[in-house]
């Protein structure tokens, strides 16, 4: 019996000490367990750490090819062909901090460059940029249209562009909500008035003279579109030029509603209908600041009134024009054999203006004088090789500036990183050598044609620049 009570508490000791032991081994495979999945979630998420910064970058690559942006040119061709990008010939620097500011934001709106961006990255990251800030340069076919435009009054000279013994001067103005935005210290349309009236008034007392506005009634609202679009009006009716009434006819509107485009030509059209060709030359001037909003066919409009008994000179006037609006009106040039040219400015918008004033003054020693010769003194000044030039130089030292300095900003920021802002200042440079190398080129091509007839002049840009010609 004493046997059996001994065994008991030994029996319940080894029964305890092995409960014990199992109770450990569990705990110890349980910590195990867990650590083993501490361990997998760490790496599973630092996997999907990598895994997000991956896609971040490539995100900033997809994001980009989505826009399907005009790429940074890489050819002669390229730089004529690049559109103006979103500061539109306002450059982005220290100066302009309200412009800089707008690109900033703008970048912003971009998947950010990774610290350790790919190649391919850094091209997408450039290429949004370039396309904010990228200027537009001229196109050299639209020399031969200065050209043939310089040629006035000479037998050498496409017939339309031949002084007659009347020349009408119409300057069709857009009165839209747009042209009151700023432009340095003054609105688009208080520069545009000042030029316009300082133009007409250096007409010679012989040329009747006349100002059409569109879109200046109504507002840019929906509820006001019909009247708006129908606010086309000719506020000094064609005659001489006299200071007082102009100044009241300037005075009367101010940018409004609309842009009705098409409607003003045609009813430019409309207006000249009695000024035939033949006995007539009809110079129109367009200037806008925005593509048709009214539902019309500007270009069609155009098309229709150059080829109507008027023959009329069109001159298209792009006034701190965007690249969408840009591309419009130069359809509507085109479609009516005639000149576009964007300006920024009022100074660039007296300039377009004072090679008219030239002709005119040829016109009136013309009216003296048949046997006047403007051929040598004009072709042979080069005057539109030398505007052709300096165009492109003043585009691509802003283009540069405006590359720079918002670069420079972007590293302020803490956007990019110092060597990023070195590799992409770089291409930069490369990009502004080209465009020198572009101009060079074209200027040589130009003089080449610069003493030549009107026909041998076409037939040499058509051979030069055969992409650019079709």
């Amino acid at each position: 019996m004493k046997k059996h009570i001994l065994f008991l508490p030994i029996s319940l000791s080894f029964l305890l000490v092995a409960c014990q032991e199992g109770e450990q081994e569990t705990e110890q495979e349980e910590a195990a367990e867990q650590q083993e999945a501490g361990e997998a979630s760490v790496s599973e998420e630092n996997t999907q750490a990598e895994q997000s910064d991956e896609e971040e970058g490539s995100d900033l690559v997809s994001v980009v090819e989505a826009m399907n942006l005009y790429e940074p040119p890489s050819s002669h061709e390229d730089v004529i062909r690049q559109p103006a990008g979103m500061t539109n010939g306002m450059v982005s620097d220290s100066t302009n901090p309200e412009v800089r500011e707008k690109v900033i934001e703008a970048m912003k709106e971009i998947p950010a460059l990774p610290e350790e961006a790919t190649e391919q990255e850094m091209d997408a990251y450039y290429q949004y940029l370039y396309s904010l800030v990228a200027f537009d340069f001229p196109d050299p076919k639209d020399v031969i249209d200065q050209m043939q435009f310089q040629l006035s009054g000479t037998p050498e000279a496409d017939p339309k562009y031949q002084f007659k013994e009347n020349y009408n001067i119409e300057v069709i103005l857009d009165a839209s909500g747009s042209m009151g935005a700023m432009v340095g210290n003054s609105t688009r349309m208080e520069q545009a008035k000042e030029e316009i009236n300082s133009f007409l008034a250096k007409a010679p007392e012989e040329a009747s003279v006349s100002l059409r506005v569109y879109g200046h009634e109504g507002t840019g609202d929906e509820s006001d579109k019909k009247m708006s679009c129908e606010a086309i009006e000719e506020v000094y009716e064609r005659g001489t030029y006299d200071e007082t009434a102009f100044g009241e006819a300037l005075n009367q509107f101010e940018p409004a509603g609309w842009t009705p485009v098409a409607g003003a030509l045609e009813s430019a059209a409309e207006s000249f209908k009695d000024q035939d060709g033949e006995q007539n030359t009809n110079l129109i001037y367009l200037v806008s600041d925005g593509i048709e909003t009214c539902d019309g066919d500007p270009v069609a409009a155009a098309e229709s009134f150059a080829e109507s008994n008027v023959s009329p000179i069109i001159n298209v006037i792009g006034f701190n024009a965007d690249s969408e609006t840009q591309t419009q009106l130069k359809e509507v040039a085109e479609s009516a054999d005639g000149i576009f040219t964007n300006v920024n400015n009022a100074e660039e918008l007296a300039e377009e203006f004072d090679q008219t004033e030239e002709i005119l003054a040829r016109w009136e020693e013309w009216k003296r004088s048949a046997e006047y010769d403007v051929k040598e003194e004009n072709i042979n000044s080069g005057w539109a090789i030398d505007n052709f030039s300096v165009t492109f130089f003043d585009q691509k030292t802003y283009q540069k500036v405006s590359l720079r300095g918002t670069l420079n900003e972007l590293e302020d920021q803490g956007m990019i990183t110092r060597d990023q802002r070195k590799e992409l200042q770089s291409r930069t440079n490369e990009i502004a050598d080209l465009i020198t190398e572009t101009q060079n080129k074209y200027e040589e091509d130009m003089e080449e044609i610069r003493d030549m007839g009107l026909a041998e002049m076409e037939e040499r840009i058509e051979e030069l620049y055969p992409d650019e010609a079709e």
